[in-house]
């Protein structure tokens, strides 16, 4: 299952890359659940009669707390850029945490706070939608010579946080993805130590949302 998070036009957009890799055999086999509030969403509208798409109405954090816990570790996670950092705040919550503001200053090109929440970029432009990350940076016309997972768990290492890094990883259709595998084996990680400060990221190679998180209780 491809859970895509978002019935707009960042959703939409996921939803018709993936199914076209589902059609062509890219994912065959595939199914895609949209999830969304508003039952009369973009993406609802444009799919709901596709045989290889399901549709389901519910918040997001809501769902992923129902979700998250009976989902298959083959299945995978379709976050959406532009919405609250929804597995910071899933993983809070499942272990017992408050979400706190990150860590300031990562000398990296982009760094813009909204809330809680810090986005950071080591591209310096805008990339394309499409963009896979690959190796030899499009942008750049050069070798991309960076993972921004990498330098974000280094850099909370150095300031004292553990790191907590969901990576986003290309899915298929120029769509990246995370898997429910990863996410819950990082989640047991944690719950096996007794860490007071984690630096929480969902991160590409080039951009991510960064939280912190301090645990006040634990997990059995």
């Amino acid at each position: 299952m491809l859970v895509v998070i978002g019935g707009g036009q960042v959703g939409s957009y996921h939803a018709r890359q993936l199914l076209k890799a589902v059609r062509g055999g890219r994912l065959a086999g595939e199914r895609l659940l949209l999830v969304d509030r508003d039952g009369g969403c973009q993406a609802f509208q444009e799919f709901g009669g596709a045989q290889e798409v399901l549709t389901e109405r519910a918040e997001w954090s809501d769902f992923l707390r129902g979700w998250l816990p009976q989902a298959s570790y083959r299945d995978h996670l379709v976050p959406t850029p532009w919405a609250p950092h929804l597995l910071c705040d899933w993983l809070a919550a499942d272990l017992g945490a408050e979400v706190l503001e990150p860590p300031r200053g990562w000398r990296l090109p982009y760094e813009v706070g909204v809330g809680d929440t810090l986005y950071l970029s080591a591209a310096a432009w805008a990339c394309p939608a499409t963009c896979i990350e690959p190796a030899h940076c499009p942008a750049l016309h050069a070798p991309r010579d960076w993972d921004l997972g990498d330098l974000i768990a280094a850099e909370a290492r150095a300031r004292g946080y553990e790191p907590a890094v969901f990576r986003l990883r290309h899915l298929g259709g120029g769509v990246a993805s995370i898997g429910v595998g990863e996410i819950l084996s990082l989640r047991d990680g944690l719950r096996r130590m007794a860490q007071a400060r984690t630096v929480v990221a969902t991160s590409s190679r080039c951009h991510a949302a960064v939280n912190a998180i301090q645990f006040f209780t634990f997990a059995p």
